[in-house]
């Protein structure tokens, strides 16, 4: 196995993007990377963990950056034979390929309101709430409205969101997914305003501000919806639990939300796209 190396993919258009469709059946304008992210997580999400394939792939997908960690695979493509004296009558034929084997995806602020405590969500919808389609709405119509407040959370500071961390079963052990938090986080420490809203753009009135000072500006918080069973991972990394979001369950699957803040310099206010 080669040393490993991460490519970043910037919010993209992935309009006719499907999966399951092979990738030669889909338009070419989707980039390899998010193909390459959407194996790894097809693969761990989807066949390992039995999330339904349509859930998998959502609305914030085309708004977020995502990471891609690959390492060189040698496969043997033609094995070699021996005659009876020992000697090589076919060679071995192989090649290599930059295998990707872990992702992860950075999604920016709005949001959707926190998870209810003790609630069961598929595909972003509450059940008992399967009428709401905002989960699939276009990202450009989702407000910025205040949420609930929890332990590390005033329900209304903007946070980006980090998930669908995902690294394929037989790579695990070798440290890719904190590689991929970490390759994540100093991106962003990096370019802290990436994220923050256009007031050209947007308007202050739809950002829910009546001043430029109150167009909602990142200020380091981070947030991550964990699986129960890997929040011990993500505390590893600077993550705490926030007990007062609670506990829930996406795709059958228990969940805790945890808190990171990044201490970033000071910021211009983001005025143009």
């Amino acid at each position: 196995m080669g040393t490993p190396f991460i490519s970043l993919l910037e919010p993209s258009n992935l309009e006719g993007f499907r999966l399951g469709i092979p990738r030669e059946s889909l338009p070419s304008t989707i980039p390899k990377t998010f193909l390459d992210a959407m194996e790894v997580r097809e693969e761990v999400f989807v066949k390992e963990q039995d999330v339904p394939k349509d859930n998998e792939f959502d609305a914030d997908d085309p708004r977020s950056c995502h990471w891609v960690i690959y390492v060189s695979v040698n496969k043997t493509e033609v094995p070699e034979i021996r005659n009876e004296q020992g000697d090589i009558v076919r060679p071995r034929k192989s090649s290599t390929r930059s295998t990707p084997v872990g992702t992860i995806r950075m999604v920016p602020f709005p949001h959707e309101p926190h998870p209810k405590a003790g609630g069961d969500y598929w595909n972003g919808v509450l059940k008992g709430e399967e009428e709401k389609t905002t989960n699939n709405s276009a990202p450009s119509a989702r407000q910025f409205v205040h949420d609930r407040p929890t332990t590390f959370h005033d329900g209304k500071e903007p946070y980006i969101k980090l998930g669908r961390l995902a690294v394929i079963k037989d790579y695990r052990g070798y440290r890719f997914a904190g590689q991929l938090v970490k390759n994540a986080l100093d991106w962003i420490k990096k370019n802290p305003s990436f994220f923050d809203p256009s007031i050209r753009e947007l308007g202050l009135e739809q950002m829910g501000a009546s001043t430029e000072t109150e167009a909602p500006q990142w200020r380091g918080l981070i947030c991550v919806h964990a699986q129960e069973e890997v929040a011990s991972a993500w505390a590893r990394w600077g993550f705490e639990v926030d007990e007062g979001m609670g506990r829930w369950w996406e795709e059958g699957i228990p969940h805790v939300g945890m808190f990171l803040r990044l201490e970033i310099g000071p910021k211009d206010i983001q005025l143009l796209a």
